[in-house]
């Protein structure tokens, strides 16, 4: 069996300690505040895959009086022997006083019980000589450390932290919580084999397991927009037409009815996003995390999501164009490619003409007398991928968006037409012609396929900002 790595979080007080912790557990619940002495005692918060425990943090207050600790150590520990020793006495010593060193006890202790170090600094600070105190006191411990530097408001003095830093850490690295994707925190797990030896089995599988998890994430937040996508896609609502109330009266509460269970729709499937990712206080309901997307039938707005004029034709005519083709090989060559020609050719008309009515409002007879007013399915090829471009785009915040990072997710201009370039040109058609199929039920390959075409874009978009990052 396998040793679960431990790392007691350490540092000054305000450094980004509880957000290190929460970045790297995926933990949207650990209290983190830019007051100082925020963490009072020590908490101890693990990193699971389906239950498995990959490694542990303990977060710490932060030193309070290292000098005055320092010197009390200095007294009792003449020599390297004797360190290790003098730092349990002093934890004994003090250990349940309310005296002075109730932080330095509480901070030490995980660590004098095996757990490795991990010192955290900001990098927007200028170094001072009396952090040396604190670094030493952690190499009295004997235990294996590593520092990361954590640049708060800049990496203006990130260099001169490397500097001291290296003279009493075996590793150094920069790591903002704020922004660490999942390649910096696979990163940074990584360096923390470089410590012990026989942690290196453990964290070998840990990397492993995060990067499958990580995976079926994608996977999953495919299927859970594939499931809501396909149902707002398909939905129809209906009212009875009532001369009393007359033709327009009833479009207009038709219309309100049918986007707002679109809108609803997306607001589920934004929540179950949330969840998925683990950020259990995003909630709609909640004033502190916002997501500012502009009106769904707001057409003004449609560029931010759906696709520019010309990829939209071409898509439609391509098609068309398979539609088409698949009706000349249904009836041999006698039809000289004229269904191509002829799907091509209407697709593009009906791409254009189904944008003037997004909502696709009829007035239909009904079968035991009288009419009805109907809105939907969705026929608007723009709209279709307007739904989607927002889908993928929220769940590209949230892949983005660290535990430690609760300020508002942000949208920016990220037009579906740069996330289609991600997929080769037949898949972009067959994608274009699943979403189009969605009106009716698909079938369960089908929905599979279309699954697939989503984590696959997700999967580019996630190997995207690792690229960027670490460039």
């Amino acid at each position: 069996m396998t040793t679960v790595p431990r790392f007691a979080v350490v540092g000054h007080p305000n450094k980004g300690k509880s957000s290190i912790v929460a970045t790297l557990t995926h933990q949207d619940s650990i209290d983190i505040s830019r007051l100082s002495g925020t963490t009072k005692e020590a908490q101890t918060f693990s990193f699971q895959v389906d239950g498995e425990t990959v490694y542990e943090l303990v977060d710490t207050p932060g030193f309070q009086r290292p000098r005055q600790a320092l010197q009390w150590l200095l007294e009792r520990g003449a020599d390297a022997s004797q360190r290790q020793q003098a730092v349990r006495e002093f934890i004994q010593q003090h250990q349940g006083n309310a005296a002075r060193y109730l932080d330095e006890v509480e901070l030490l202790g995980p660590i004098i019980k095996g757990a490795g170090i991990i010192y955290v600094v900001d990098g927007s600070l200028p170094y001072s000589p009396e952090y040396e105190a604190e670094m030493e006191i952690l190499r009295w411990t004997g235990q294996p450390r590593m520092a990361l530097i954590n640049p708060i408001a800049s990496e203006q003095f990130v260099d001169e932290w490397r500097q001291a830093l290296g003279q009493f850490f075996s590793v150094v690295r920069v790591f903002n919580p704020m922004t660490a994707n999942h390649e910096k925190q696979l990163t940074t797990l990584s360096a923390f084999a470089e410590l012990k030896d026989e942690w290196r089995p453990a964290i070998t599988i840990g990397l492993e397991l995060m990067r499958m998890h990580f995976a079926k994430q994608r996977l999953q937040a495919a299927q859970i927009i594939t499931s809501q996508l396909t149902e707002m896609i398909g939905h129809q609502s209906a009212l009875p037409l009532d001369e009393r109330v007359g033709l327009e009266l009833t479009k207009k509460l038709l219309r309100e009815n049918y986007q707002r269970h679109l809108a609803a729709s997306e607001q589920k499937m934004r929540k179950q996003l949330a969840e998925l990712f683990a950020h259990h206080s995003l909630t709609w309901q909640s004033q502190d995390l916002l997501l500012d997307y502009p009106e769904l039938f707001d057409q003004g707005h449609w560029y931010f999501f759906g696709l520019t004029k010309q990829r939209l034709l071409t898509l439609a005519a391509s098609v068309g164009f398979v539609t088409g083709a698949a009706i000349d090989a249904s009836v041999g060559a006698a039809s000289f490619m004229s269904g191509a020609v002829a799907g091509t050719l209407l697709s593009g008309a009906a791409t254009l003409f189904a944008s003037q009515n997004p909502e696709r409002i009829k007035v239909r007879g009904l079968p035991v007398g009288g009419k009805q007013v109907t809105a939907g399915p969705i026929k608007n090829l723009q709209l279709l991928y307007v739904l989607l471009g927002r889908a993928v785009h929220y769940s590209s915040c949230l892949l983005r968006q660290t535990h430690a990072n609760r300020n508002e997710l942000m949208l920016q201009d990220n037009q579906m037409d740069g996330l289609l370039t991600n997929l080769e040109k037949g898949k972009q058609v067959r994608l274009t012609l699943l979403l189009q199929k969605s009106r009716k039920e698909l079938s369960e390959n089908q929905r599979h396929e279309l699954t697939d075409l989503i984590a696959g874009m997700l999967t580019a978009i996630d190997a995207t900002e690792n690229v960027a990052s670490s460039g």
